[in-house]
């Protein structure tokens, strides 16, 4: 997953930066700027994001680039951390 499609999904769902940062206890606002601009984001950040996607029962919805969390899964277990 890149920085680029964290920021679609949170905003997608309309999540602010704070949103996220609460959901994922992220104790400081620059560590989601510096995820939303980085190529890659970390492998935890990605389940964590599979996580609540599944707990927000946010898979009936239409995001933008049509990500949600099954691709996610999906592309994270059969390429093993590739999107």
């Amino acid at each position: 997953m890149t920085g680029a499609q964290l920021k679609a999904w949170r905003e997608g769902r309309g999540w602010t930066q704070s949103d996220l940062i609460n959901k994922l206890q992220v104790t400081a606002r620059q560590t989601v700027v510096r995820w939303e601009q980085a190529d890659n984001i970390p492998r935890m950040v990605e389940l964590s994001v599979i996580a609540l996607d599944q707990v927000e029962g946010c898979n009936r919805r239409t995001y933008p680039k049509q990500l949600s969390s099954a691709d996610i899964a999906n592309r994270w277990f059969d390429g093993f951390g590739t999107l």
